[in-house]
């Protein structure tokens, strides 16, 4: 069985209000009720999608449905956003002061297309059925770099496959990373299995052809101003 947070505001009140005192954004996620989901179900989920996907330009078949998983404070997701109009977009965050971030620059720019939940990314099947994804972003998890520890990394063998059932016909990856040997064992990964195909691959993005197109991330911005390592990205194709 799953493990989901409280929802200490509706439960305890008391313990709630101790928790806002350490971290108010705690409290602020509820602020955006039309496009923030603090504690999310399948039920509270499929109300507010539907309202998202009346709000997008786009009609059915061509409207894509693009989910990212660890979105931060917003930018990259929406840039693609607005970008593409006619889409749907879901982001999944887990701190509350990023979801809050994400929030209040949709609010501000009046985006119609977006809805964010508070969830990890290994449980969008309670959300999403199979055959419904056309775009999966997936921009600088947390790498685990110790050995001991890269079992909890989300670009595993096993939630590729579990993904792979998700894709809609043509159904893309695009993953990005400051962090080389992980993208060198997701690029083996890919490269291994007869359900994905590398269209697009680069160890220095930002010195590549594929930079043209590139939209940054909050991470990714900083990365570049400091001239850290070179960011690592790859598309794949769900076969």
């Amino acid at each position: 069985m799953r493990y989901r947070p409280r929802n200490y505001r509706d439960e305890n009140p008391e313990v709630f209000s101790q928790l806002v005192k350490n971290n108010p954004y705690m409290s602020r996620v509820y602020d955006f009720p039309e496009m923030l989901i603090p504690h999310p179900t399948p039920e509270n989920f499929q109300q507010l999608w539907t309202n998202i996907i009346k709000e997008t330009s786009g009609a059915a078949p061509s409207r894509k449905i693009h989910l990212e998983i660890g979105c931060g404070s917003g930018r990259y997701l929406i840039e693609w956003a607005q970008e593409n109009q006619q889409d749907a977009f879901i982001g999944l965050e887990l701190r509350f002061k990023r979801l809050v971030l994400a929030a209040k620059k949709i609010e501000r720019q009046n985006i119609r297309n977006i809805l964010l939940m508070r969830e990890h990314g290994e449980f969008i099947d309670e959300y999403l059925p199979h055959n419904s994804i056309d775009c999966l972003h997936i921009n600088f998890p947390d790498p685990w770099s110790k050995k001991t520890r890269r079992k909890h990394r989300i670009l595993s063998t096993d939630f590729l496959g579990k993904m792979h059932t998700f894709f809609r016909p043509k159904g893309e990856l695009r993953f990005k990373t400051d962090h080389l040997e992980y993208f060198e064992t997701t690029t083996d990964i890919l490269k291994e299995t007869d359900t994905y195909k590398i269209t697009e691959h680069t160890a220095d993005l930002h010195r590549s052809n594929y930079n043209e197109n590139n939209i940054l991330t909050e991470f990714e911005m900083l990365f570049k101003s400091k001239g850290n390592p070179p960011i690592a990205y790859l598309r794949a194709e769900a076969l």
